[in-house]
């Protein structure tokens, strides 16, 4: 049980549960059916090599597309008539007994002839409904129970009986008038529309229309290389995606995923944990930024899911380079890459072209990481997004020119994705405030605002210890200086050490800089008592920046500066008072921690340093730089730094910028004659 409790107490256990927790969600929200690996578009060439369906698979018909047919078969529809068989018998019967026709055997010849042509095929009464027919339209009448099919043409309208009766007698007499007129009276249609049967066969069709628009069996060509996807290539390539995407699905390939993804997501996790375990165990070691840090791959990883589900053409405007922008306003930039090249990784496990996706985010990730690291000003801001989009219309019309063999048909529309990616990139202030809100951690831009000398605790500093301002100040200068020279976090540095001295606003008379032409408190004071004094402003200073909300960051060099290092002064004044006694050194000794990163060890250098350059009168380059050998080599020989990652090279460049400042600070003037 108490292995238990000291397993916890390291944080491991927290850790733990939080990468399950971490780990369980991406898996629940990635995709479950299995991604359709091949991007199309209509008339773009298919460059993935012959592809063959794997399977039976149909194409339906659209409603668009049954429309047209139902158009085609109104405009070409059949129409139905009744044809009365009588009326041709009845007008024979008739005609026997006219006397003009039966006396004379040439008009009885032509007569019969107008007869046997008219009623070969028919003479329909409704003349309207022929008008807008076309030559493909088929008149339907019916015999013996059977529909029996004739061409529109081939029947005669009111105007043909009339022309062919004009037209059958040459001869113009008072008896040949006589003769027309008869044969116009007793010549009748014998076929008659029928809406009725019209409509029902018409409607009998509609309802016949075959819904399959293409039908594939297993291992028929779908599309071949270098082919063109044209309007209909594109809808088979549309089905045949749905179908791939439903029916290459069971149960055991569903869990068989389910595994793989866990496995996958459980690796990259694993990856990350041991980065920051190996390389960033400060990191490691606070809660906070282990889990801001997820968070953050928990947010882009499922704003792409979202995307993907519900429109993936949009894919480009996610703004994945917010990301490591966001990671490097809190961290460094090696973890910023880290955390973005295996948030890309994983993604590109569940988006279309992983290729493609994983070159042009990387390739934005580092040129956007190549920013100067002051991205809280807004001129670096900008620059960033306009890198962004730069880089990915480059990228993408690179690959593209590589795909296709031409530039031609890259879409405008993918380009405004990028811009407005690049658009949404600036909305990173924003968002870094929220996390700094939620999780208390502290960011480029909040050290910023930390700078403002009218900060409450600053104000406060001035008023009841001004010489100690002017310190840190000093301190802040040079510290930045150092931190430049070394690669080390300026920022942090100049705000840790404006703040490192905070403490010594209660009791300020108590030190050095602030006894202006006043009698020294120490004096009334054994060693003992004037020690516990000076060693107070460390925890005093903890417990202001805890009052005035200071992030722990900055809190972090209030408690470093002096490391646990002991106030020689009154330790050596204490033994000279008491020589006979033993002499306590814990009474004399801050109680620490000794500064544990480069920014904490280069404010203890310079503050120790800064002080010590105000004891000696009239300093000569000689004098300072013996100063600062002596000061890092009491530091180093009482192991200050053995808890920070600074080197003895890193030292040696602290040394010479300290020098350098130290010479600047004290150089000699003219002196000017007297009035």
């Amino acid at each position: 049980m108490a292995n238990f409790f000291k397993f916890y107490n390291k944080n491991i256990a927290y850790k733990i549960l939080t990468l399950i927790i971490a780990i369980l969600l991406l898996t629940f929200f990635f995709p479950k059916k299995e991604i359709f690996k091949y991007k199309f578009s209509e008339g773009k060439i298919w460059s993935y090599g012959d592809l063959f369906s794997p399977f039976n698979f149909l194409v339906l018909k659209t409603n668009q597309d049954t429309d047209l047919e139902i158009k085609k078969l109104k405009e070409n529809q059949g129409i139905f008539c009744i044809r009365n068989e009588k009326i041709v018998r009845n007008i024979k019967k008739k005609l026997k007994k006219i006397s003009l026709i039966r006396k004379n055997k040439h008009d009885y010849k032509i007569v019969y002839k107008i007869i046997n042509t008219i009623y070969k095929y028919g003479y329909i009464k409704d003349y309207n409904n022929l008008t807008k027919l076309n030559n493909t339209n088929i008149i339907f009448f019916k015999k013996d129970k059977k529909w029996i099919p004739i061409l529109h043409n081939k029947i005669f309208t009111h105007d043909q009986v009339t022309n062919i009766i004009d037209k059958s007698f040459r001869i113009k007499s008072r008896r040949v008038k006589i003769l027309k007129r008869i044969l116009r009276k007793i010549i009748l249609p014998n076929f008659f529309y029928s809406q009725y049967y019209t409509d029902f066969f018409l409607k009998k069709k509609i309802q016949s229309i075959e819904k399959i628009k293409y039908s594939f069996t297993k291992g028929d060509n779908i599309i071949r290389k270098n082919e063109i996807v044209n309007k209909n290539k594109l809808k088979i390539l549309f089905y045949f995606k749905k179908e791939y995407e439903n029916k290459v699905w069971n149960k055991q390939k569903y869990y068989c995923l389910i595994t793989g993804y866990l496995l996958i997501i459980t690796i990259i996790f694993t990856l990350f944990i041991l980065y920051i375990f190996y390389f960033e165990n400060k990191i490691f070691q606070n809660n906070r930024e282990v889990n801001f840090l997820i968070i953050n791959i928990l947010l882009i990883s499922l704003i792409t899911i979202t995307i993907l589900k519900y429109h993936s053409k949009i894919l480009y405007i996610i703004p994945f380079c917010i990301l490591p922008i966001s990671v490097r306003s809190f961290f460094n930039f090696h973890l910023s890459i880290f955390i973005h090249l295996i948030t890309i990784l994983l993604l590109s496990f569940i988006t279309p072209n992983s290729f493609e996706f994983i070159f042009i985010q990387i390739t934005a990730g580092f040129f956007v990481m190549l920013t100067k690291k002051n991205i809280y000003k807004m001129a670096n801001l900008f620059i960033a997004a306009a890198k962004i989009t730069i880089t990915y219309i480059i990228t993408f019309s690179l690959l593209t020119l590589i795909r296709e063999g031409s530039l031609e048909k890259i879409s405008l529309h993918t380009f405004s994705l990028f811009f407005f990616s690049g658009f949404l990139t600036l909305f990173v202030h924003p968002l870094i405030f929220l996390f700094e809100k939620l999780l208390n951690l502290t960011s480029d831009i909040s050290l910023l605002e930390l700078s403002d000398s009218n900060t409450p605790v600053l104000r406060l500093l001035s008023q009841k210890a001004p010489g100690t301002l002017q310190h840190v100040l000093t301190v802040a200068n040079i510290a930045e200086e150092a931190a430049v020279a070394i690669g080390a976090n300026s920022l942090l540095v100049k705000i840790g050490a404006i703040y490192h001295d905070i403490g010594k606003i209660e009791n300020s008379t108590f030190f050095t800089e602030n006894q202006h032409n006043i009698i020294d408190p120490h004096e009334k004071l054994s060693p003992k008592e004037s020690a516990k004094i000076i060693l107070e402003h460390v925890s005093t200073g903890v417990e202001l920046a805890r009052k005035y909300h200071l992030p722990d960051s900055v809190t972090d060099f209030i408690r470093t500066h002096h490391g646990n290092s002991i106030v020689y002064y009154f330790y050596e004044k204490q033994k000279k008072k008491y020589p006979n006694l033993k002499v306590d050194k814990k009474q004399f000794q801050y109680s620490g921690p000794k500064p544990f990163s480069k920014e904490t060890a280069i404010v203890m250098i310079a503050d120790s340093v800064e002080a010590a350059s105000k004891s000696i009168k009239n300093p000569s380059t000689k004098d300072l730089e013996n100063l600062v050998e002596n000061i890092i080599e009491k530091q180093k020989t009482e192991s200050q730094f053995s808890n920070a990652d600074i080197t003895l090279k890193e030292i040696e460049k602290v040394k010479k910028v300290l020098k350098k400042k130290l010479r600047n600070i004290y150089h000699t003037r003219i002196e000017y004659p007297s009035p």
